[in-house]
């Protein structure tokens, strides 16, 4: 084969991927989907450009290793520490239920029993790439909604190391459950606790004497080395490449290096993952589908309704109020990227009675692109059922024993410190007299109440002169008249618009901020975290935490103003 012949089909995929990104750009959609549909054009079932050789199998590989590099890059031990409670309960609850369901189904409909296990747990997974573009969109990452769904993502990747290891380990036999299974997973846990090492004590000096010849590109090199070299490992020891990729990113996860890391790797990570969906798509085999598309509706309808009611069923079982579950719920119920994976490698596809794989590619496939049509109904849903909880009062004795921060008004100040309260595990109460921001914030996971803060009945029954402090979400001096607490000496946070007001409140009792940075009242939020008795080292951590969660996701510049 000469060098024209073998580069060929690289060539082809190149144009096919940037025309397909181009194209899903401009209609609003997801890159996969387009990725996929390029495919679909190429492919066998459409001009038969190129065909599966070698070089397009290794790319696709490629995209796989860097997708699960860039997941290592945000997992790390403190991640595990901050979303602990949705990490170890929320996310294995609903991968559990999930995975049970799609296994059962799939058993039924003649799938042998490993491989029904094994697709049912990719089908619990949800996609990263699409979950993330729908909370940027809405600007909801920051959110206990957007954060939790976040931390189940993150659960769930590494859900998908492990099946993807399993599934590369896959033969042509249907009976790898049992003992070889029980191997694997050994193996990767001495290959974590490695990885967990070696990121101590030999990536951050490695990385550290890099910084000190100021060469940038040598960053890149190192860490493109470091992934190829982790994933040949793995491999070599029987795992599969996507396992030492994952390790490689979790090295370097807790190092200063990160975001520097990311950003040179992230270029080759987008290129390759796009051509990878380009060889899933062209995988299908579209006259066969044409055949048999009322099944493919049904399965995607299935998939995303299942995932809904189980997603709900898991966040009310861990303490959910209704419309946060249900806006979450809808959010997490579209397929993953994963099951294009499991379902794209040849011995898992060929043990699927016919013509099931092409059926799930498809299924999958229609999810994603349904999916932000699926999270407004969902959005549209728990603000309806909000709506009908404005009149619930609030559990007075249970706030009189505890104590705990009360909010009033949750503009994006006060939905800072409400994040910064519950990240931290402090106790608060949320309340709001404005019907949209009440809403909003309880479609969005916040504990809230529906009230006004002016209400003497309201503050007597909440115990507001026993409060741990109080935050004013409500921008400017009418709010000084809310918090008229005679002989109450918690502290008071507002942010203030400005110097003069500043020294006004100040007078008045408050500990005014005037909001200069990124994400809006971050100077209150850490104010108040001071007050509760967090030492400077923590403080510093979470706001380092929160700028750079901003940063990571390409946010909207516009920002709903605050109600004076």
């Amino acid at each position: 084969m000469t060098a024209v012949e073998t580069l060929q089909p690289a060539i082809i995929y190149l144009g096919a991927g940037l025309a397909a990104a181009l194209a899903a750009r401009a209609a609003r959609l997801s890159p996969i989907v387009g990725y996929l549909a390029a495919g679909l054009v190429i492919g066998p079932s459409g001009f038969s450009l190129v065909q599966n050789n070698d070089t397009a199998r290794f790319l696709a590989d490629l995209g796989v290793v860097f997708l699960l590099f860039d997941i290592g890059l945000h997992f790390s031990l403190r991640e595990i520490a901050l979303r602990r409670h949705d990490m170890i309960s929320l996310a294995p609850l609903q991968i559990i239920l999930c995975g049970l369901v799609f296994a059962l189904v799939g058993y039924a409909f003649g799938f042998p029993w490993p491989v029904a296990v094994l697709v049912g747990a990719s089908l619990a997974l949800s996609s990263t790439a699409v979950v993330a573009r729908i909370l940027s969109d809405r600007n909801q990452p920051g959110c206990p909604m957007g954060r939790s769904a976040t931390a189940v993502l993150v659960a769930q990747d590494v859900v998908a190391i492990f099946i993807l290891t399993y599934a590369a380990s896959f033969g042509v036999s249907t009976n790898l459950l049992g003992m070889e299974a029980l191997v694997i997973l050994a193996k990767a846990v001495v290959a974590l606790t490695v990885a967990i090492l070696a990121g101590r004590f030999l990536v951050r000096p490695l990385f550290e004497s890099l910084a000190a010849t100021n060469n940038r590109e040598t960053f890149t090199v190192v860490a493109l080395f470091i992934v190829l070299a982790a994933s040949a490992a793995t491999a070599n020891a029987g795992l599969s490449l996507n396992l030492g990729a994952f390790l490689a990113g979790m090295a370097l996860s807790d190092t200063p290096y990160r975001n520097v890391v990311q950003a040179e790797v992230k270029p080759f990570a987008g290129l390759l993952l796009g051509l990878f969906f380009v060889s899933v798509g062209m995988g299908v085999n579209l006259p066969t589908l044409a055949l048999i598309w009322p099944a493919v509706l049904a399965t995607a309808l299935v998939i995303m309704i299942v995932k809904t009611i189980v997603v709900f069923v898991a966040a009310r079982l861990n303490g959910w109020a209704i419309p946060g579950a249900t806006q979450l719920a809808f959010l997490l119920s579209q397929g993953s990227e994963f099951t294009l994976v499991v379902v794209g490698i040849a011995s898992i596809a060929g043990a699927m009675p016919a013509p099931w794989a092409g059926i799930l590619t498809t299924s999958v496939a229609l999810t994603l692109i349904a999916a932000p049509i699926w999270t407004s109904l969902g959005l549209h849903i728990a603000k309806q059922i909000a709506e009908t909880t404005k009149g619930a009062a609030v559990d007075t004795d249970e706030v009189a024993e505890e104590h705990p921060v009360l909010i009033f008004g949750m503009t994006p100040a006060g939905r800072l410190a409400a994040d910064a309260l519950r990240d931290h595990d402090i106790a608060y109460v949320a309340v709001d007299s404005d019907p949209d921001r009440f809403v909003l914030a309880a479609s969005d996971g916040y504990s809230i109440a529906f009230g006004d803060a002016r209400d003497d009945k309201l503050m007597t029954s909440l115990d507001a002169g026993h409060a741990r402090a109080i935050v004013l979400g409500i921008r400017g001096l009418g709010a000084a008249g809310l918090a008229a607490l005679p002989g109450s000496t918690q502290p008071r946070l507002v942010v203030a618009a400005d110097i003069a007001e500043q020294a006004k409140l100040n007078s008045a009792g408050f500990r005014a901020h005037i909001s200069r940075a990124e994400p809006l009242g971050l100077e209150l939020a850490a104010d108040l975290l001071a007050q509760m008795g967090l030492g400077h080292e923590k403080i510093s951590a979470w706001i380092a935490d929160q700028v750079e969660r901003r940063g990571l996701i390409d946010r909207p510049r516009e920002q709903a103003p605050e109600a004076a």
